[in-house]
């Protein structure tokens, strides 16, 4: 039993006992360390995970070999998207890292759909989580379309650089968050730098 874990998600403490229970005798723990890859491309859906600890990042490759992060799952969170493929019954077309060391509890997809179909708790959380990822798509894709490559990067430093306005991460993490190439972003930041709006060291970019 993962009682303890399963406590961490907003719809267990809503749901009857039954469908607790049902939850508590079905779910399989997963342990995986920080960079394990738990999910390849076009792989058919063997559960639903939930984050009891760590983040996982979902992300796509491209044919060139691009990679592009999709979201990331964090805490006490469900992968909306493993959920979808599970209720439409479809392959993944997408994989999931561990960002962090992290423990998964995953609900196996005949147990997934059993709970949609009897517990309204259980699909009205599942139905907002896909609602507020959905907006967050949305929302990637109107960045992608309308907002420039200058202004997505200091975004992203601002909501992401510590205290003393330092961000440690690689020109190709940067890349790959942002939907880019390593060489734009490389570009991108040294005229960035040259216009003082930051600092660049390695592995670091500062914000002046």
């Amino acid at each position: 039993m993962y009682e303890k874990d399963l406590r961490q998600f907003a719809f267990y403490g809503r749901m009857s006992e039954a469908d607790q229970k049902l939850l508590r005798d079905t779910v399989l723990r997963k342990e995986l360390e920080k960079g394990q890859i738990i999910f390849g491309d076009n792989q058919s859906c063997t559960g639903i995970p939930l984050v009891a600890k760590g983040t996982l990042r979902l992300f796509r490759i491209s044919d060139k070999g691009r990679e592009m992060t999709l979201y990331r799952v964090t805490k006490g969170e469900m992968c909306i998207l493993a959920a979808v493929c599970a209720m439409g019954d479809v392959e993944y077309d997408f994989s999931i890292e561990a960002e962090e060391d992290a423990v998964l509890e995953t609900v196996p997809p005949d147990v997934f759909r059993k709970l949609m179909n009897e517990s309204e708790v259980f699909k009205t959380y599942v139905f907002n989580t896909l609602a507020e990822k959905l907006i967050l798509s949305i929302e990637t894709i109107e960045m992608l379309i309308f907002v420039s490559i200058e202004d997505r990067i200091m975004e992203y430093v601002l909501d992401n650089a510590d205290a003393s306005g330092v961000l440690k991460i690689t020109h190709e993490k940067l890349a790959i968050d942002l939907g880019s190439s390593r060489e734009v972003i490389t570009r991108q930041l040294k005229k960035m730098a040259d216009k003082n709006m930051l600092s660049l060291s390695r592995g670091k970019i500062i914000l002046n």
